[in-house]
């Protein structure tokens, strides 16, 4: 008789593990989701109107060569392999992503600043290591582009002041800086924006993000796949779960991919619920805009662009019909755009109208002026957008994981695992896949104990 696996959540994660339980041949799981349908937050959403809206930009880059054979196998000729384009949207200008790479294009004064911080750092290195994250922000990048780039725009997106934030998660997250390749890119006026892990990436031709994740639960039978069905408690001394269609099911593993400060609470164990209530996220907002115009020419370069200012309410605004003519009816006529907005998680759980402020914020930063009569919006809200790498985070998780082990329960993927530097759709599916290889095998783990290993390089 084989273990009885349960499955809590159909995103990357659990979608990840399910097919890896079918590649391993092994039959006995179920799949559960709350919602109506698969993806979680890299799920995608036709409209009436036949616009199609990623929640934020979710890009297929990754680091690992079973997540690209896996691609690949679900859409063989399905992708559109795209050149990152990144750009920062700041004092009415665009600089090119890096920032610091790219201070040419800021106002003198303001480059100036940037480059008065940059010598300081390298004249008077710092003596001791950074105590936080913006600690890290002034000793690798300087006061000038601190105040003008990187603060402004970590608490916008965070929600949260750097100094109460650690550093761990940096990665291959941030680039850092070299000062004479800065300096030679303003004296020659080179941009300079060949960084990072997704540089290049591929993107479906159709049905947006959320057509790698339909493709995928379409191997799962449909009698291991449960939607419109949600944990409403587990029996740890019993291996019970229970769900709010008054079922119960037994299990040997359970691995989940909710928020672990709601799988605490669910277990009922006080520890776990005290610890685990001291994690920090955000909720995110994304509102989609689509004004009857074709893609101004200024925009048709950018894939995303990073807003720091406070005159506009989003930290990131993407020119998603670039993506893929099929997210709009007719991309002669109509473009359309992602805003991202975070609000913190202590605030209110419950969508504000933030519709007419992201309006007028696109307005405010010179990106495109949208008639509100006449544009095409779909409002999209998450309770849980990003986990906030705080300062006691992995003390935090180094209590809470292994004690949920102990009960064969595996918290894992974005909010599950709750380390936002392997949080991407490569990370979030491989989370899945290495804990059934865990639990059948008896494999160790790498993305989720280790992000610095497999963000160094493909494995």
């Amino acid at each position: 008789m084989t273990d009885r696996i349960l499955i809590i959540g159909a995103g990357p994660t659990g979608l990840g593990a399910a097919n890896r339980l079918m590649e391993k041949g092994h039959p006995d799981f179920v799949v559960y989701d709350r919602n109506p349908y698969v993806g979680g937050l890299a799920a995608s959403f036709r409209d009436a109107r036949g616009f199609t809206w990623d929640f934020a930009i979710h890009v297929a880059h990754s680091h690992y060569h079973y997540f690209d054979r896996l691609m690949q196998d679900l859409l063989p000729d399905g992708f559109f392999h795209l050149e990152r384009r990144s750009w920062v949207r700041t004092y009415n200008t665009f600089v090119p992503y890096p920032f610091q790479n790219n201070i040419r294009h800021l106002p003198p004064q303001y480059r100036q600043e940037c480059l008065d911080g940059l010598r300081e750092i390298k004249s008077r290195p710092p003596s001791s290591r950074p105590r936080h994250f913006e600690d890290w922000i002034l000793q690798v990048f300087g006061k000038g582009i601190a105040r003008h780039f990187m603060l402004p725009y970590n608490r916008k997106t965070w929600q949260i002041e750097p100094s109460k934030m650690g550093y761990q998660w940096i990665g291959d997250r941030v680039p850092t800086v070299d000062l004479d390749r800065i300096l030679r890119n303003i004296e020659q006026e080179l941009d300079d924006v060949s960084w990072g892990p997704n540089h290049t990436f591929q993107f479906p031709r159709q049905g947006g993000t959320g057509a790698i994740w339909e493709k995928l639960a379409e191997r799962i039978p449909p009698d291991k796949l449960k939607l419109n069905t949600a944990l409403t408690g587990i029996d740890t001394r019993n291996r019970v779960a229970v769900f709010d269609d008054g079922t119960r099911q037994k299990y040997d593993h359970l691995i989940s991919t909710i928020p672990l400060i709601r799988l605490a609470e669910l277990t009922g164990v006080a520890d776990l619920i005290r610890r685990a209530s001291g994690l920090l996220y955000t909720h995110v907002q994304v509102i989609g805009v689509a004004p009857h115009v074709p893609l101004p020419e200024a925009l048709q370069d950018k894939t995303w662009i990073y807003t720091p200012e406070a005159k506009c309410p989003f930290y990131r605004v993407t020119p998603f019909s670039i993506f893929s003519p099929d997210h709009v009816p007719d991309p002669e006529q109509y473009c359309s755009f992602l805003c991202e907005i975070s609000d913190p998680g202590t605030a209110p759980a419950a969508p504000p109208d933030r519709i007419t402020e992201a309006l007028d914020g696109l307005k405010n930063i010179g990106l495109i002026h949208i008639d509100p009569n006449t544009a095409h919006v779909y409002n999209m809200w998450a309770e849980f957008g990003y986990p906030v790498p705080t300062l006691d985070r992995d003390e935090i998780l180094d209590d809470v994981l292994p004690a949920l082990e102990g009960m064969n329960i595996y918290s894992r993927g974005r909010f599950g695992g709750w380390k936002y530097e392997v949080a991407n759709m490569d990370h979030s599916l491989m989370q899945g896949v290495e804990a059934v290889d865990r639990i059948l095998d008896g494999t160790d783990e790498i993305t989720l104990p280790t992000p610095n290993i497999v963000n160094a390089g493909k494995r």
